[in-house]
């Protein structure tokens, strides 16, 4: 067993009462290794039930780290696409890049969020979970914080997470040094049993301030589309959709043919925060440092904060709380602001929209080693895990 296993899976349960505000991907699996380590938190959803919408996502080494040590890696697998390669596409389908993912190595998925949401929920008892509520006042005290929710109840806990995402409750109201960034870019995502051929690579075609994302899983293809647009449009825009997706080409006019379903639509933002903690109350995942999606990276942050703040959690004296949040923050600070400033780089590069700087982008792609480059970024030796035969 190795030290990393130790700190996960620890061999005893403090008595620290901890409320997780979120069953998102962060909480969820945050649950999961705490009732690993033998502790029973409560998690508190606003939902009134589990959403079958959302991003198709992609879960590159780090995500896929988590899983394998959950044991969740071959039910996702099941339910994911295992790339052979990663393409990029010009406007009109040619081909600028591509890259081929060793076949002994799972170096990334696309799965739809639901369904990762799915396989995660198996890891926790739904008796520690009560939907339809959410904080409607959160008190710090000395030894505990006082929760009152919404149907007025107050609860005390020795310990509250925040892993309720981008218009986190939490960080409204118990953190003030954060910043958020509203882009004029939108996301539709669509997922739909298709027998359209867009072959087994995962593919990005790039059009005039605007991107499409493709993979198959099984019978179905997973689209995302993300476009600037000058004013927010009505949801779900599908107009809007219809208008992007014909500029780009390639086979997106043909995917969105193929449903009428109505598009999972959102705004793009992100969120940068100063202190992801105080004594006893602390922020993971998007809460405490919301990326743009371009990266790719959001749902494997959310999910590598949750395994780091169980590790420090399970490590610390008995009782002790602020010493393993601190400690939290500074192993995970430096990877997600990384990722952040990758991102905003990525999406800047992405969405343009002057035909003269995407010909000398597109140059550049097909010319350069750059979108290797980036994948070898991605998808790290360290945290690969091995393939079945396929």
């Amino acid at each position: 067993m190795t030290g990393s296993d130790l700190r996960t899976q620890g061999t005893r349960a403090e008595e620290t009462d901890i409320l997780i505000v979120g069953g998102g991907l962060g909480g969820l699996t945050l649950a999961a290794y705490l009732a690993r380590q033998g502790r029973e938190p409560t998690v508190v959803e606003q939902a009134v039930e589990w959403r079958a919408s959302g991003y198709g996502i992609g879960l590159w080494a780090d995500g896929l780290a988590v899983l394998d040590e959950l044991g969740l890696l071959d039910a996702a697998r099941d339910r994911a696409a295992d790339p052979d390669g990663f393409e990029v596409r010009t406007s009109g389908g040619g081909v600028l890049a591509r890259t081929t993912l060793p076949a002994r190595r799972t170096l990334l998925f696309a799965i739809h969020r639901a369904d990762l949401h799915a396989i995660l929920r198996e890891r926790v008892p739904s008796e520690w979970i009560r939907m339809d509520t959410a904080p409607a006042r959160i008190e710090e005290r000395a030894n505990d914080v006082a929760v009152t929710f919404e149907d007025g109840a107050t609860e005390t806990f020795d310990l509250v997470v925040g892993a309720d995402g981008v218009h986190s409750t939490v960080r409204e109201q118990c953190f003030t040094d954060w910043t958020p960034r509203e882009y004029d870019t939108y996301v539709w995502s669509l997922w739909a049993a298709q027998d359209i051929d867009v072959g087994r690579d995962m593919v990005s075609v790039w059009g005039p301030g605007s991107e499409g994302f493709v993979a198959r899983i099984g019978d179905r293809v997973g689209f995302n589309l993300a476009a600037r647009l000058e004013e927010p449009p009505e949801p779900p825009a599908r107009e809007a959709l219809r208008a992007h997706a014909e500029a780009i080409g390639w086979q997106l006019p043909a995917l969105l043919d193929g449903t009428d379903d109505h598009p999972f639509f959102d705004r793009v933002r992100d969120v940068t925060c100063e202190r992801w903690r105080t004594d006893r109350v602390v922020l993971l995942g998007d809460a405490a440092h919301a990326v743009h999606p371009i990266s790719g990276m959001g749902a494997s942050l959310a999910l590598q904060d949750a395994r780091v703040l169980a590790q420090e959690l399970a490590t610390g004296l008995p009782g002790e709380v602020s010493g393993p949040l601190a400690r939290f923050e500074k192993r995970r600070r430096e990877d997600a602001a990384d990722v952040r400033r990758a991102a905003r780089f990525e999406a800047a590069v992405t969405f343009l929209e002057s035909d003269r700087l995407r010909r000398l982008r597109d140059a550049l792609v097909e010319h350069t080693p750059l979108f290797e480059l980036f994948v070898e970024r991605q998808a790290t030796e360290l945290n690969t895990v091995r393939s079945p035969t396929r």
